[in-house]
C-alpha cells in the first residue's frame, strides 16, 4: 500500500522525491486516479514542510496533516439546571 500523505485536506503526490500538492480533497477520487493522472494534477512544491512534518511525526502510515486553523464553529451545550424541590417527609 503507497502511504497517502494530505497537506490540509488536500492529497500530495511525490515525484522523484519532490512533494506536489494536488486539488484532490477526497479519498475516493485519489484512489480511482492513475498515477499519471495524479502526476498531470501536481501543483505547488511543498518538498521542505512535508520533509519537516514528516521528520517531526515519524510516520509510516497515512497522515494528514493540518497546519490552517479550522474555520468550524463548536457548539457548546449549556445543561439546563433542574431547581431542588423542597419537600417534607
Amino acid at each position: 500500500m503507497v502511504q497517502m500523505i494530505r497537506l490540509d485536506n488536500r492529497f500530495v503526490v511525490k515525484i522523484k522525491g519532490r512533494y506536489f500538492l494536488t486539488d484532490v480533497r477526497y479519498v475516493v477520487e485519489w484512489r480511482k486516479m492513475s498515477k499519471t493522472e495524479r502526476n498531470e494534477g501536481k501543483g505547488k512544491d511543498v518538498t521542505s514542510k512535508i520533509k519537516k512534518y514528516l521528520k517531526l511525526y515519524k510516520s509510516s502510515g497515512n497522515i494528514n496533516i493540518k497546519t490552517k486553523p479550522s474555520k468550524k464553529k463548536l457548539k457548546t451545550v449549556k445543561k439546563n439546571k433542574k431547581p431542588v424541590t423542597g419537600g417534607s417527609m
